[in-house]
């Protein structure tokens, strides 16, 4: 409904830029208007959604601007494909661009959310295995209670079988978390799991004993947090310790856990560190944080030292949210056919016009040894066994205002030959069937 409101509101617009091409026809020179063709046309192509309204306002302009050449001239076919060439470059060319700049626009985003969701899906796969990590291994201690129990003297055989069947559900919900995992999962996530129940000051001991210069410091009392905000938690540190030593070697990290809060900054670095990454690890974090229900800042500090701060609410169960759709292969598509339709359109009109001025060429000039044969005082019968087919079919533009004698015909031909045309027309003017004047004049 939105894309259909704009093509509404910005079809106008193309139909002014458009309909200016028909000047050509009216006053034969409408070069002048391309600028504001130009400036009308390439808004309406960044706001235009649909094709179809531009395929119809252009051809429609084309078929009004044949009619009026039809309607004015003997000789319509060049007016008309002038018309055609001021339209093209002056009004589709700039609603192409638009429109290309618009799609590719679209190709853009809609490629930044597939990163996104790329990295979404590589962080829920960490989540997953966090899980399958922390259940399987409490899964495990009640199967080993349940063999426990089922081997305790005396029990009756209906408690045994009781411990038995605890101990045989335990190992079958093992297994299953074990495939859901494998499904879900991926050998990248599994590669970057942390130690077991490590605690974020587990963490930063490792990290402080491979040599990074990092401390830890606790705002407050205790963080209360579930199980998964504070595995979100770990992985906020982890992640920004990773990338500190690597994008910032030799700077101190600052670690701060707060009840709701936890932030790691460091300083500039002390020498260059590696090459800037993907963002995908910021992206992956944020997807992580947001699933708690926090929210994640991260970005570079006054003195050159980067902050990432993640607010951690406090047993925040994870937001259902599904995916965002992405179509990339249809606005590919889109994007090809615009430019396809408009290069075909294109070729199509400059093969047109090569052949027209051709045409017109081959049956409206007048070869300069030809002209020079002509002599005043010939009949016009003897004069046009020299002359070509037609005549151009119109007074031209020319720079010294044409001549005639009084009561005479005049007539124009394009000085040259077909292959080497020149900027001259002759004007040839005949009274009762005489040639009574010969000129040759320099076109505007």
């Amino acid at each position: 409904m939105r894309n259909r409101r704009a093509d509404l509101a910005w079809t106008p617009l193309l139909i002014a830029s458009a309909g200016l091409s028909l000047n050509v026809v009216l006053t034969d020179d409408g070069t002048w208007l391309s600028v504001a063709m130009i400036v009308l046309a390439y808004p309406a192509g960044r706001r235009m959604a649909s094709l179809s309204p531009a395929l119809w306002v252009f051809t429609v302009v084309a078929g009004t601007g044949l009619a009026l050449a039809v309607w004015r001239a003997p000789e319509p076919l060049p007016d008309w494909l002038s018309l055609v060439l001021i339209e093209f470059f002056a009004s589709v060319l700039p609603w192409w661009v638009g429109r290309y700049r618009r799609l590719r626009a679209e190709q853009v985003e809609r490629e930044r959310g597939i990163l996104v969701e790329q990295a979404r899906l590589r962080e829920r796969a960490r989540i997953a295995q966090d899980m399958h990590d922390s259940l399987g291994h409490e899964l495990a201690l009640i199967a080993l209670h349940g063999g426990a129990l089922e081997l305790a003297a005396g029990l009756t055989d209906e408690q045994r079988r009781a411990a038995g069947e605890l101990r045989a559900c335990a190992v079958r919900a093992t297994g299953r978390l074990h495939d859901i995992v494998q499904v879900l999962g991926s050998t990248d996530a599994a590669a970057e799991l942390r130690p077991a129940d490590e605690s974020i000051d587990d963490l930063v001991g490792r990290t402080a004993a491979a040599g990074v210069r990092v401390r830890l410091c606790h705002d407050g009392p205790a963080p209360f947090w579930s199980q998964m905000t504070s595995q979100a938690a770990h992985r906020v540190v982890q992640e920004s310790l990773t990338n500190a030593a690597r994008h910032a070697p030799g700077a101190r990290v600052t670690v701060t856990v707060a009840r709701q809060r936890v932030e790691v900054v460091n300083d500039a670095a002390d020498r260059p560190g590696g090459p800037a990454g993907s963002g995908q690890g910021l992206i992956g974090l944020d997807e992580r944080i947001r699933l708690v229900g926090g929210r994640l800042t991260a970005g570079q500090r006054s003195d050159g030292g980067w902050a990432v701060t993640a607010v951690l609410p406090d047993g925040t169960e994870p937001p259902d949210d599904g995916p965002p759709g992405v179509e990339l292969g249809h606005t590919r598509r889109r994007l090809l056919q615009n430019s396809a339709l408009t290069l075909g359109i294109g070729l199509a009109l400059v093969a047109a016009i090569v052949a027209v001025e051709v045409v017109t060429a081959g049956r409206t000039s007048l070869p300069d040894d030809r002209y020079d044969q002509l002599r005043l005082g010939e009949s016009r019968a003897a004069v046009e066994r020299l002359l070509p087919v037609r005549d151009i079919g119109r007074t031209p533009n020319v720079v010294a205002t044409p001549t005639s004698p009084a009561g005479a015909a005049c007539v124009y031909y394009l000085a040259g030959g077909l292959f080497e045309p020149g900027p001259d027309v002759y004007q040839l003017c005949f009274v009762d069937g005489v040639l009574v004047a010969k000129n040759r004049f320099r076109q505007a």
